[in-house]
């Protein structure tokens, strides 16, 4: 669907017929970018192995982090010359291998640092590469770029069959805007329980931290 239809179809479920709209083109695209977003982070929707910026990895000799593009929300799966490499936590390096921020070798093991304050996920690499080299990575992201309220021909990245679906955000945030003649909190958290009931609730970064700290433990080994 493109742009310009859902832009349509919004106006049509909050029956803004004023003139000028009583929501911006730029207030509804703007909806529409952080539906895609939270889409995605609720759902995993976009699941890519393809997009060079951001599915590959050059190494550098003698570097351990890496940072990844910025839509990247979740690493699936990382493989270098043909190896599968372990995800772990730098709970379980630590307790299964002493000094293992000062090993250097071939990389046998990976943690993933979500965003952080610069907004920007990163890689670790264990041990520290030696050698020059590419690693491939599967991972779930977000839209690659926002889309611009003056390209109304795009379409959302995502899937089209989730397209209506994220009108229940916008609807969301459509109604909380502070306005006597649109803010209606009951409605907007009608839109929001629609809204989580397609794509479900939103990641709790707490739990998701924990789980990130609780990685299989791995086997000890000689590097």
């Amino acid at each position: 669907m493109r742009v310009e239809d859902i832009i349509r179809r919004f106006r049509e479920a909050v029956r803004d017929t004023a003139d000028p709209p009583f929501w911006s083109t730029e207030d509804i695209v703007e909806y529409l970018n952080e539906a895609v977003q939270e889409a995605c982070e609720r759902a995993k929707l976009i699941e890519d192995r393809a997009t060079p910026a951001v599915c590959t990895i050059t190494l550098e000799p003698g570097k351990s982090s890496y940072d990844l593009h910025r839509s990247v929300l979740q690493v699936k799966r990382l493989v270098f010359r043909g190896r599968v490499l372990e995800e772990t936590s730098v709970e379980e390096l630590d307790c299964s291998h002493g000094a293992w921020e000062t090993r250097s070798g071939m990389p046998r093991y990976w943690v993933f640092d979500g965003a952080n304050s610069r907004g920007t996920p990163r890689i670790r690499l264990v041990p520290t590469p030696v050698e020059a080299g590419e690693i491939a990575l599967t991972v779930y992201r977000g839209a690659l770029k926002p889309i611009d309220p003056c390209n109304t021909q795009a379409q959302p990245e995502i899937h089209e069959r989730f397209h209506m679906r994220l009108m229940d955000w916008m609807l969301h945030r459509a109604y909380l805007k502070q306005d006597a003649d649109a803010f209606d909190p009951a409605k907007a958290a009608t839109s929001l329980a629609l809204f989580e009931q397609a794509f479900g609730e939103r990641p709790d970064a707490n739990v998701q931290r924990k789980h990130r700290d609780r990685r299989p433990p791995i086997v000890q080994s000689n590097w």
